[in-house]
């Protein structure tokens, strides 16, 4: 295990500024605290009117200042600010940053001040979203151990869709249950067609088979095999990452194996490029297998499906492997050309696709809502009508994909901790909470926000505002919140982000290229 403090970086000049704004000292009985923090001007602006609130509510004893700082820069600027003598009082940290932070022993555990708490119920926050900011420093494992971050949002992902576009090549847009559908069409398909007439229905996620004969019909570019001169986009979708794919069949990037001999209980194994098939339960089917008991719907775990006899095997419906799943994601770009290479998407930014209509559809996060909801012009001032659907997933499989999160944190070094906590109250509190609902950029901490008109805005876009919370019961963090750091993570996916999917790369030629050298950057998170 490595000491605390021992991957802090050197200090920069950019933050020694910002050092000097946390050294402030307190003015007679009034408790100063400094904020850090990311986020885009109206964010901000937010932040600031409810910094303003609290330090009214709280005038005479305690006053938080705030200190905003680029996106980009962020993680870096935090890792000085915790490595030097003078911190923030308050941090925001995101899912894929906090446990480098906590394991080198910078950030508070909080769960004593959430048990006293009578303004923070975890029981009433979203339960993956509580337990992305819980980490056991002695296994290196999330999920579990003590409790290091309040969560402020979930950012689930799903897939936008432009109206205009889908009109222009002749799908007519119907949102109807499956059972509403049935009736009505006679089909729960998400995309079909019925007497001549093309559908898309954004209440059903649409298969595999679905997600790319719509992507086809929606893609115009020359460099397509299959493509529709009627469309007014190059591109029918912008896929950023292969999760829903892989996760939809049970398929993952690294899985945690028990291994009695490691004084950790067990480690995590690389398995992006896992050829092995994937088993579902059929419903009614059950069976205990390794001391885990399976039912219709679930999909046995890695470690238990090496175990399935060929009775059990004839209980489940038999799903693609990762490594199926990590090739049709490549072949979206590389094979059918219905998304764009990085060649044009690194040009771009993913909104930027979509809102320009270089993309009919695309697949985001809830953020993805304030940005359009400013940079997309209405339909009479030249803009386009665009609403959300579920993401695509297997036809056999389970639905998936993944959503981003923030949390507020204090510095172990804080020596204002109390204060500190009070004003994480406020902020992941109701009042908080609410002006972030209102704000409409991310879903709530709790579910009874996320379900209220608070949130859901039904007079405004997108339509389908529901989806996000119902992707919220089942999304999860991406491969970022997995293990302290990103440099596993990095060893294989820039390749995979640029040369595999501008087709220069295969699959195979990554495996061999990074397979190897990334389990050893796993495996060293368990030595010494």
């Amino acid at each position: 295990m490595k000491k605390a403090g021992s991957r802090f970086l050197s200090f920069a000049l950019s933050a020694a500024a910002v050092l000097s704004l946390a050294g402030c000292g307190d003015d007679g009985s009034v408790k100063k605290l400094q904020f850090f923090t990311w986020g885009n001007e109206t964010e901000t602006a937010l932040m600031r009117t409810l910094i303003a609130e609290f330090n009214e509510l709280n005038k005479g004893s305690i006053e938080v200042s705030m200190t905003p700082i680029p996106s980009g820069d962020y993680e870096t600027k935090i890792d000085n600010v915790l490595g030097g003598k003078n911190v923030p009082d308050v941090i925001v940290a995101g899912d894929g940053e906090i446990k480098q932070w906590i394991d080198d022993g910078a950030i508070t555990p909080l769960d004593d001040y959430a048990a006293n708490s009578t303004e923070i119920d975890l029981d009433k926050m979203w339960e993956d979203g509580v337990n992305r900011y819980r980490y056991d420093v002695d296994s290196r494992k999330g999920g579990e151990g003590e409790l290091y971050g309040i969560m402020r949002d979930y950012s689930p992902s799903v897939l936008f869709y432009n109206l205009d576009a889908m009109e222009a090549v002749g799908i007519e847009c119907i949102s109807e249950t499956e059972e509403e559908s049935l009736s009505q069409y006679g089909t729960k398909s998400a995309y079909f067609e019925k007497d001549g007439t093309y559908y898309f229905n954004n209440q059903i996620a649409t298969t595999w088979e679905e997600f790319l004969a719509l992507s086809q019909k929606l893609t115009s570019n020359a460099a397509a095999p299959v493509r529709n001169d009627m469309s007014i986009t190059p591109y029918g979708i912008y896929v950023i990452n292969w999760f829903c794919f892989g996760w939809s069949v049970g398929g993952d990037c690294l899985e945690w194996v028990e291994n009695s001999s490691l004084a950790t209980g067990g480690k995590y194994e690389f398995t992006l490029f896992d050829d092995s098939k994937n088993y579902i339960l059929k419903e009614g089917e059950s069976f205990e297998l390794n001391g885990t008991e399976y039912a219709g719907g679930e999909i046995v775990s890695y470690s238990d499906k090496g175990s399935l006899s060929a009775a059990e095997k004839a209980q489940c419906t038999e799903l693609p492997s990762q490594r199926e799943a990590m090739q049709y994601f490549v072949d979206l770009s590389v094979k059918h050309g219905v998304s764009p290479k990085p060649d044009v998407s690194d040009s771009n930014s993913d909104y930027g696709l979509f809102s320009s209509e270089q993309c009919a559809m695309l697949i985001s996060t809830r953020y993805a809502v304030g940005i359009y909801r400013k940079t997309i012009a209405p339909e009479d001032e030249g803009g386009f009508d665009w609403d959300v659907a579920p993401l695509p997933k297997h036809k056999d499989g389970i639905m998936a994909g993944h959503s981003g999160s923030l949390a507020y944190a204090i510095p172990q070094k804080s020596k204002k901790k109390d204060e500190a906590w009070k004003f994480i109250e406020f902020m992941a509190g109701e009042r908080g909470e609410t002006a972030f609902a209102e704000a409409g950029f991310t879903i709530p901490n709790t579910m009874e926000l996320s379900n209220s008109e608070v949130f859901l805005q039904t007079g405004k876009k997108p339509a389908n505002s529901k989806l996000f919370v119902d992707a919220a019961y089942y999304q999860r963090t991406g491969d970022w919140g997995y293990l302290p750091n990103k440099v596993w993570i990095n060893e294989w996916a820039n390749d995979l982000n640029d040369k595999v999917l501008l087709g220069t790369m295969s699959l195979q030629q990554l495996k061999e290229a990074h397979a190897a050298e990334t389990q050893k950057i796993i495996d060293a998170y368990y030595e010494g």
